[in-house]
C-alpha cells in the first residue's frame, strides 16, 4: 500500500468529490426542467483531472497508469465534444466513450488487485467506474431510457463516496 502517494491520492479524492457533486447537480438541474450542459462538461473535466492525478502521480503499476490515462483521454474527448466548440465526429466520441469505459473499469480493478490502496476505497472506485461505463453507454451506444437518470445519480454519488474514502484513508495515515 505504500506505493500510492498520499498527497496525490488526497488531491484525486478532492477532484472525485467535485466531479460527483457536479454530476448530481447536473441531474438536479435537469430534473428541475432546465438545461445547463456546461455543468456536465465541468464534471467530466474534474473526473479527467482526478484520473490524470491518479495515473501520472499516485500509482506505480504501469497497467493502472496506462488504463487510467486512457480513461482520462476518453473523458477529455467527451468533454471537448460536450462544449460544442470543436466539431468532433460521432464515431470519435463513441470510440472515446468505449476507451473511457474500458480504461476506467480495468484501471480500477487492477488498482484493487494490486493492493495499492485499501479495499473499501478500491471497491467503491470500481463501482463508480462501472456506473461511469453505464453512463457512457447511454451517450449513444445503447439507449438506457429513464434508467439513465438513476445511473447518473448513482455514478455521482459513487464518485463522491470514493473521493471521501480516498481523503479519509490519507488523513488516517498521518
Amino acid at each position: 500500500m505504500a506505493a500510492l502517494s498520499n498527497s496525490r491520492r488526497g488531491a484525486a479524492g478532492i477532484a472525485l468529490i467535485v466531479s460527483g457533486a457536479l454530476f448530481v447537480l447536473a441531474l438536479v438541474i435537469q430534473l428541475a426542467g432546465q438545461s445547463l450542459p456546461l455543468v456536465i462538461v465541468l464534471a467530466e473535466v474534474a473526473l479527467v483531472i482526478a484520473l490524470v492525478i491518479l495515473a501520472l502521480g499516485a500509482v506505480n503499476n504501469r497497467l493502472v497508469q496506462v488504463a487510467l490515462f486512457a480513461a482520462a483521454v476518453g473523458w477529455a474527448i467527451i468533454a471537448i465534444a460536450g462544449l460544442g466548440v470543436i466539431a468532433i465526429p460521432a464515431t470519435v466520441v463513441t470510440i472515446a466513450a468505449v476507451v473511457a469505459a474500458v480504461g476506467g473499469v480495468v484501471g480500477a480493478i487492477v488498482l484493487y488487485t494490486g493492493k495499492e490502496i485499501s479495499n473499501r476505497p478500491a471497491i467503491v472506485f470500481i463501482v463508480a467506474m462501472i456506473l461511469g461505463a453505464l453512463f457512457l453507454l447511454g451517450l449513444g451506444i445503447v439507449s438506457l431510457g429513464s434508467l439513465a437518470t438513476i445511473v447518473l445519480l448513482l455514478f455521482g454519488l459513487a464518485l463522491i463516496v470514493a473521493g471521501v474514502l480516498f481523503r479519509r484513508t490519507q488523513g488516517g495515515r498521518r
